[in-house]
């Protein structure tokens, strides 16, 4: 399980999305070096977000995993699919083609375990 990073933040800007979520950013004071880089790991994951004007209880924070409801499998196999091609060093103009490969194995998987 990950840290929980606390920091005094201002929410900066909200936005609308299609699908009836909210876009938000915030500013933050000054961070240790650590907290950036456990922040910058988390770009693109999925979790909890908890604002107050003031302090938090951490006791009140949810325990259950936070679930992306608006990603479907196949969208985050995708996802999953280029995040390992950039792990790998495949350029972003070769990635559907990795990403075409990388199913292509899948589907040969799953048909091996088909009853003949």
């Amino acid at each position: 399980m990950s840290k929980i990073i606390t920091t005094p933040a201002i929410l900066t800007a909200i936005s609308y999305t299609k699908d009836g979520g909210l876009r938000l950013g915030f500013s933050t004071q000054e961070m240790t070096a650590e907290d950036k880089i456990a922040l910058s790991e988390l770009y693109q994951k999925f979790g909890w977000l908890a604002f107050k004007e003031n302090a938090i209880d951490l006791l009140d924070m949810p325990m259950e995993e936070a679930e992306d409801k608006h990603k479907t499998p196949a969208k985050r196999l995708r996802a999953t699919i280029f995040v390992l091609g950039q792990q790998q060093g495949i350029a972003k103009e070769k990635s559907e083609l990795f990403y075409r490969e990388k199913m292509e194995n899948i589907i040969d998987w799953v048909k091996g375990k088909l009853d003949k």
